[in-house]
């Protein structure tokens, strides 16, 4: 693994179990960043090959990055991978609230099915969890209902406590990195 010319872990070649939980730990500039980048798909290895069997929770370094305007729950939410479905059920809940009966007969339809992958994707718990987060950490539970340009940077960490977590999914596939010495 390269940044420009220069290397940063040769060769690099580790497996994370399904129900396994890492962090990475090193010294500024040996590419724990650049390696969590890669293994969530937002970077490219400089050689060799990554595969994954599911999908990789990543929460970005700096959490004053990304949607500023994103509600704190769902940056939470979107660690997990659930990001998806609470928007298709926010939107069929606005459609079944609409004017339009063909809309929200057809919002009605399809809510069920979103709740269950919501829910069967670890979703419910992962709420909780965050509002228990939130309250060990002092935290006014509204915290989590706000968009994340209204909190300080002190709020921000609180509720991405965590630098560079790959997080785990309710029951995730198997993971495997490797690059070729």
């Amino acid at each position: 693994m390269r940044i420009g010319a220069r290397v940063l872990l040769h060769p690099t070649s580790f497996h994370v179990n399904a129900g396994e939980r890492i962090g990475l730990v090193g010294r500024n500039g040996a590419g724990k960043t650049t390696m969590t980048r890669i293994l969530a798909g937002e970077g490219q290895p400089s050689g060799g090959t990554v595969t994954h069997k599911g999908t990789v929770g990543y929460l970005p370094q700096d959490p004053r990055s990304g949607d500023l305007n994103q509600i704190a729950m769902d940056r939470v939410l979107a660690a997990r991978d659930l990001a998806t479905i609470v928007a298709k059920m926010r939107q069929a809940e606005e459609d079944m609230g609409g004017a339009d009966e063909k809309a929200a007969a057809k919002a009605m339809d399809r809510y069920p099915a979103l709740e269950e992958r919501f829910r069967a994707a670890g979703g419910y718990a992962a709420e909780s969890e965050a509002h228990r987060i939130a309250s060990n950490l002092g935290l006014d539970d509204r915290i989590l209902a706000q968009p994340l340009h209204t909190l300080s940077g002190g709020q921000r960490r609180r509720v991405e406590p965590r630098p560079h977590p790959l997080l785990g999914r309710r029951d995730p596939p198997a993971r495997r990195a490797h690059q070729p010495p």
